[in-house]
């Protein structure tokens, strides 16, 4: 809500404040009230309100955000109902998007010039979470145009935990040293369960050394990771793990980060 007011009121005179509302996406009862403040010794403060009913001339069903929510790799689709509540026809004339590298659409007609279905789905291979917008094109002059705001919450199917490992510090110097300090685990699986096989794990440096540890055949693993005593470069490090997998005759690669300082 954004207020507007008259700030200085010569004595006797009248002095407006004026209240807008955005109703662009909204609907239903709207009930708003804000505060006057000023140098009158009787009322310094009196609230004033609005209210009302926002009537909407196109209704999308079930919203106008809509959240594409899976994992990396699938078609994730939701389906929209569009209906006009004017009794004029009703024609959705164009459709475009800002991220029709990610989505993809399909209008339907439900009723001729009154209610159509409009499905949107995630494109084949996309990797990464998105935020976007649709715009609707119709022949409504009280509504020109609909808004569809567009979330894609994607995950990886394949988990690790924990993501990430500290080492903490480790003195080489030293001539004893527990074998624990140089070595960690972390389990690797799949969030819905199931078939699970790791085909290959690649390390950013030499002296990151793994074992693979099967705890369910063929659904969950652990890692095992060695630091080579002999080849650890002083200072502090940061490396990634990458781990291949493979389910579904599908290929998806994790990421374990490794973390510590030798001194």
């Amino acid at each position: 809500m954004v207020a507007g007011f008259d700030k200085a009121i010569p004595p006797g005179q009248e002095g407006k404040v004026t209240l807008k509302v955005n109703t662009n996406n909204r609907k239903g009862r709207l009930n708003q009230s804000a505060i006057i403040f000023s140098n009158d010794p009787r009322n310094p403060k009196t609230k004033i309100s609005m209210s009302g009913l926002i009537k909407q001339y196109i209704n999308v069903e079930p919203s106008t955000r809509v959240i594409l929510q899976g994992y990396y790799g699938e078609k994730i689709k939701k389906q929209l109902t569009i209906t006009s509540l004017e009794e004029q026809p009703f024609k959705i004339k164009n459709i475009t998007t800002d991220i029709d590298d990610k989505i993809e659409y399909t209008l339907k007609t439900i009723e001729k010039e009154k209610e159509y279905s409009l499905e949107i789905k995630t494109r084949s291979g996309i990797k990464e979470s998105f935020r976007g917008k649709v715009v609707l094109k119709i022949n409504s002059q009280k509504k020109p145009e609909v808004n569809l705001f567009i979330m894609g919450k994607l995950q990886n199917e394949v988990k690790v935990a924990p993501q990430y490992l500290y080492f903490g510090i480790i003195d080489t110097s030293k001539e004893v040293t527990d074998p624990k300090s140089f070595k960690r685990s972390a389990m690797v699986s799949r969030f819905r369960g199931g078939d699970l096989t790791i085909k290959n794990i690649e390390t950013s440096r030499d002296w990151i050394v793994t074992e693979t540890e099967t705890n369910e055949k063929g659904k969950k693993y652990t890692i095992v990771i060695n630091l080579s005593k002999n080849k650890l470069p002083k200072g502090k490090f940061r490396e990634k793990i990458t781990i291949h997998t493979e389910y579904s005759k599908r290929s998806e690669a994790a990421t374990l980060i490794i973390e510590g300082k030798v001194i």
